[in-house]
């Protein structure tokens, strides 16, 4: 058999072989935090795709032609994979059943390629010739990316909740948004929109230009998916409960409540201004209540009806006050804008940076050099 090796092919296998090692790290991650499990088998069912385009590219199909139908196709698993990490992940904690219902397709999708994989060599060769049959899961390919676009929005709408959540229970979010795993989600997405217009396209323009990109940037990717997925701690949101407005059946337990919210108010003002609770970096909503002897819904309620902010919000408030006195005061020249982020509270550069300008439109150094001008 004579392979012809090229630059794209030895891109993907170095993908593939990349994609697995990491894959299987995370499976074995599993063991300790299960929802890691997942991501290891979105990983492995992600990069399985490219062995196709490897056997492809390399002119293996054609002097091997029992290699025909490898049940190697996921269109149906992957992003159902990656959504069940993401609940996961987030202590979310999906039944069997329910895990079972959502991988259906795609497990029915693997045994359908299975069955035709067995198939006698000859019979194989008959239907990858065949018009109807390549039509048939032509169908089945362009169906998938309109199954996947519905799980990237499904995912990319419960992670945007859960950073409601998160912000309402702690102050440092860092490492808690899941930022890197809605990114993943836009490039599949991105990656989905180009693939579904290179169907359409005449000529080699893409086999060109686009793909071998496309196989570049998929070993990077690969890449930051795995070292992501490993740095990425369990999340303990699932318990906050959403913000409501208390419906008229609680009206005199609401009215009970408003009678103790100005003493309350009072002692977690006192907390800030007096004790500076809020240099504790880590501080949360837990940490607060304890404090004052009240639940975590009605601090969280009690905030925001007293500052019409979240938790994240009303601490982070404090810290940027705080950075502002340290900026203006010239005994504090010898402190560079880490050692200023760490005496306000914040637990990074990049957070204080980030909070700093959200909060007064100006990076910290800006804010500095206008104010004392």
């Amino acid at each position: 058999m004579e392979i012809n090796y090229n630059i794209v092919s030895l891109i993907d296998i170095l993908g593939l072989v990349q994609g697995v090692f990491l894959g299987l790290v995370l499976i074995i991650e599993g063991k300790r935090i299960k929802p890691k499990l997942f991501l290891g088998l979105f990983l492995i069912a992600y990069c399985a795709e490219l062995l196709n385009s490897i056997l492809r590219d390399l002119y293996i199909l054609e002097s091997e032609p029992w290699l025909l139908f490898l049940p190697f196709n996921f269109f149906y698993l992957i992003l159902p994979l990656f959504y069940i990490y993401v609940k996961g992940i987030s202590n979310i904690n999906l039944t069997k059943k329910k895990i079972a219902l959502i991988l259906l397709p795609g497990i029915l999708e693997f045994i359908g390629y299975t069955a035709l994989f067995m198939l006698s060599v000859g019979t194989k060769v008959k239907l990858h010739n065949s018009e109807s049959f390549s039509n048939v899961l032509y169908l089945i390919e362009i169906l998938s990316f309109a199954y996947s676009m519905y799980y990237i929005f499904l995912t990319i709408k419960f992670i945007n909740k859960q950073k409601t959540k998160v912000e309402e229970f702690y102050s440092n979010t860092e490492g808690k948004l899941l930022t890197w795993a809605k990114g993943v989600l836009m490039f599949l997405f991105s990656f989905l929109i180009i693939i579904l217009s290179s169907l359409f396209l005449e000529g080699t323009f893409y086999d060109d230009y686009i793909y071998p990109t496309i196989s570049i940037v998929n070993v990077v990717f690969i890449f930051w998916i795995g070292i992501s997925g490993i740095k990425q701690s369990k999340l303990f949101v699932s318990k906050i409960v959403s913000i409501k407005k208390i419906d008229h059946q609680q009206s005199d337990v609401n009215n009970r409540l408003k009678t103790n919210n100005k003493d309350h108010y009072e002692k977690l003002i006192t907390l800030m201004d007096d004790e500076n609770l809020f240099l504790e970096p880590n501080l949360s909503l837990a940490d607060v209540s304890l404090k004052l002897k009240i639940t975590q819904r009605n601090l969280s309620e009690l905030i925001r009806d007293e500052s019409d902010k979240n938790f994240n919000q009303f601490v982070n408030h404090y810290r940027v006050e705080e950075a502002k006195k340290l900026l203006l005061d010239t005994s504090n020249d010898h402190l560079n804008m880490l050692g200023i982020a760490f005496d306000s509270g914040f637990s990074s550069k990049a957070t204080f940076y980030s909070v700093f300008k959200k909060h007064t439109l100006q990076t910290p150094k800006l804010f500095k050099n206008n104010t004392l001008k």
